[in-house]
């Protein structure tokens, strides 16, 4: 009986070493860079500031969001309109409340998974969903607020001097 229920403990705790979590999402791919020494991205530095960003309908730039509602187009160069690549919807990009890291998010929901359910972000770092009215909060990795229990797709940021870029 001990050696049975031993057996099947460690058949247990194997099996739980095999499943992993993962902080960042690889579901879509991204990579996209910035400038945070240029407006609006200079803005990242401000605690609590996420930017939306996302590729124009006509496919010959981005456009960039701020919570407060002003919006803004970007050209890209023929290097950026090879290798940008937006995840599912687009990017949320800021850093968090209490945190000295630059967070990067998708910009479509995961409890929808459709590039037309975009989020649209407050000046509380909330996140909401356009179709399902799911609520994110990005002062807090990303987690569902109210809706969901899904929280949003985290991709990989890293900093080169004032170069940010957001992968997977």
């Amino acid at each position: 009986m001990t050696r049975r229920l031993l057996l099947m403990l460690a058949t247990l705790a194997l099996g739980a070493c095999t499943q992993s979590y993962t902080v960042f999402s690889d579901k879509y791919f991204v990579s996209f860079s910035c400038d945070m020494s240029a407006v609006p991205f200079n803005s990242l530095h401000t605690l609590g500031h996420f930017l939306a960003v996302r590729p124009k309908t006509t496919k010959d730039g981005y456009r960039v969001k701020s919570p407060d509602g002003a919006e803004r187009d970007y050209p890209y160069t023929e290097v950026q309109s090879r290798i940008f690549s937006f995840g599912l919807a687009g990017l949320i990009i800021g850093q968090p409340y209490f945190e000295e890291s630059i967070y990067a998010f998708d910009l479509g929901c995961p409890e929808c998974d459709r590039s037309s359910a975009r989020l649209t972000v407050d000046l509380q770092g909330m996140a909401t969903c356009s179709r399902c009215q799911s609520i994110y909060n990005l002062n807090n990795g990303g987690m569902p607020q109210s809706g969901t229990t899904n929280p949003l797709y985290r991709y990989r940021t890293t900093r080169n001097g004032n170069t940010l870029m957001v992968h997977n």
